[in-house]
């Protein structure tokens, strides 16, 4: 009883072991690609390319109907010291600076990042589903619940 104790626990403690590094080591390849918004008045873009096996390089910005462009944010997704994190600039706030999101979850194409201490939002997930992808902004917004959902379509 003893060695099959020993043996259960060794089992348990390299399967936790594996799954942990497993997700250390999530590939976010099914980001990649071109992702577009219609609206009345242009289409939203978001841009993603993988640079290496622990970063991928963001961006977003919206077309006008004139065909004028104007960035929204720069984004990079990165694993650093085992963590992975979600850091937007969006231009024009928080001084044109990045924020960073710790990543908090990753399932098979989705991910849920959070940052408790800035302002808003507080909470930022991706989810793929075949060539739809949903972004969600969430948090606390002038003391009240807010949310916004972005619903792109693979370009």
């Amino acid at each position: 009883m003893n060695h099959y104790l020993r043996t259960l626990l060794l089992l348990t403690a390299l399967l936790y072991g594996s799954n942990l590094h497993a997700q250390k080591k999530n590939n976010f390849e099914w980001l990649a690609g071109t992702w577009k918004i219609a609206t009345p008045n242009g289409s939203i873009v978001e841009q993603w390319k993988s640079i290496n096996d622990s970063t991928l390089s963001g961006k977003s910005y919206f077309v006008k109907s004139t065909g004028d462009t104007i960035p929204q944010e720069i984004i990079e997704l990165r694993l650093r010291k085992g963590q992975w994190a979600y850091v937007p600039t969006v231009n024009g706030q928080n001084n044109n600076q990045p924020t960073t999101f710790q990543v908090i979850f990753i399932g098979k194409e989705e991910f849920i990042s959070s940052n408790p201490a800035h302002d808003f939002p507080q909470r930022i997930a991706y989810r793929r589903i075949k060539d739809q992808l949903f972004a969600t902004i969430e948090g606390i917004r002038k003391g009240k619940y807010a949310k916004q959902n972005f619903d792109f379509k693979i370009e």
